[in-house]
């Protein structure tokens, strides 16, 4: 049924709204905030589930962020100009072809601010704020969202809607949040997208390190996969990989010829000196970088233990627990209960995202960051005491 938003959606399914209200949840993951004022308790007496942050990596960044001094006497540098050389080291691109922002988000909608496309195609599900932008800049947009009894991947039905709907911007996130597949045929669906811009989310690429997928995830290997004539950006975030959720840096990579065409749009000083340095610290590909690759063996061992003490609960589907690269969504056995097992975990001080508000994902799916042994299991304990209450 049509309203009276700037979208449409191929009628593959109907997403149903968030049977969580808006104002409980929020529009995303993490908001401890606003949450811990509603509880009356302290942010840290939130057990947080919902952000997608590398908390593992907790003690490599805070003693990172607490040896940087913080800058204050001087403007930031607008373009972040050092940290945009080490970024186009390490994206093996010029710097000028490099945009550093106030985390992803500005990006996105730098993005569409200064491209304005009339149309967009979007293989969902994806990250709210791509629909966000579109809305504000009055883009008509198409949902194309793969199916969950296909483990969100993207079959030849998709591939060939994106062939069908042909617009100014495809948007395509890789590996997908929170569907938790990454791509394996990026090469068909960038052949099957008829786009003058493409836009590729990379912001969980990081954690792919060690996978053959790694290298087949990133702005040089999609390039020679484009038609001709198709400008290209990738998106990334320090947020989720450097868990710094509060710092806000992120960075796109496209032509610098497009890279200028964003730079004109964007707003001076978004990102402070102190992002900046946290960064550079970041991204030092010789000490820094491979002490939080280290740590994702351990991490992807604690994914498949944490998956299994959830198939235990009873409270899922057993053939609905996808496994993403840092963190597991999962559907509940009943999806009308979604808002009943929220407010029961919320008692307890755990915070889990509920997906039913992100564009083109099936309701009463539950979204679980991968967190030490000791935090999911008060997480699947609460769970199995709600399954028997």
């Amino acid at each position: 049924m049509a309203d009276n938003r700037p979208h449409k959606t191929p009628d593959l399914h109907t997403t149903a709204g968030s049977s969580v209200p808006q104002e409980a949840q929020g529009a995303h993951g993490g908001e401890v905030y606003r949450l811990a004022r509603r509880l009356g308790v302290s942010p840290d007496a939130i057990l947080d589930f919902s952000s997608n942050a590398n908390s593992l990596c907790d003690d490599l960044t805070r003693a990172i962020l607490e040896a940087i001094p913080y800058s204050y006497r001087h403007y930031p540098d607008t373009w972040c100009s050092a940290l945009r050389d080490r970024l186009a080291k390490h994206e093996q691109v010029s710097p000028a072809s490099v945009l550093v922002g106030n985390g992803s988000s500005e990006n996105i909608f730098l993005t569409v601010q200064q491209l304005r496309p009339r149309t967009a195609v979007l293989l969902a599900p994806i990250f709210s704020e791509y629909v966000r932008a579109c809305e504000a800049f009055g883009v008509e947009y198409t949902l194309i969202p793969c199916r969950e009894e296909h483990g969100f991947a993207c079959t030849p039905r998709e591939l060939a809607l994106l062939a069908e709907h042909p617009a100014d911007m495809a948007i395509i996130c890789s590996p997908n949040n929170p569907a938790c597949v990454t791509y394996e045929n990026m090469a068909d669906i960038l052949g099957a997208v008829r786009a003058r811009t493409v836009v590729v989310d990379n912001t969980y690429a990081e954690f792919l390190w060690g996978l053959p997928e790694y290298a087949a995830n990133r702005h040089a290997a999609y390039s020679p996969l484009l038609p001709p004539h198709t400008e290209l950006v990738t998106v990334q975030s320090f947020t989720k990989f450097f868990y710094c959720t509060g710092v806000r840096l992120g960075y796109s990579v496209s032509s610098e010829s497009l890279t200028r065409r964003l730079e004109e749009g964007k707003t001076p000083w978004t990102v402070s000196a102190f992002a900046e340095q946290a960064g550079l610290a970041f991204m030092d590909e010789q000490k820094t970088l491979p002490a939080y690759r280290a740590r994702l063996k351990d991490m992807r061992r604690e994914r498949a233990a944490f998956a299994a003490a959830l198939t235990a609960t009873g409270m899922f589907m057993e053939d609905r627990i996808f496994q993403g690269v840092n963190f597991i969504t999962a559907r509940l056995r009943h999806p009308g209960q979604t808002a009943e097992v929220y407010a029961g975990l919320l008692e307890h001080a755990i915070l889990v995202r509920v997906c039913d508000n992100i564009p083109g994902m099936p309701p009463g799916f539950l979204r679980m960051q991968v967190r030490e042994q000791a935090a999911w299991q008060q997480l699947t304990s609460v769970l199995a005491s709600l399954r028997q209450a």
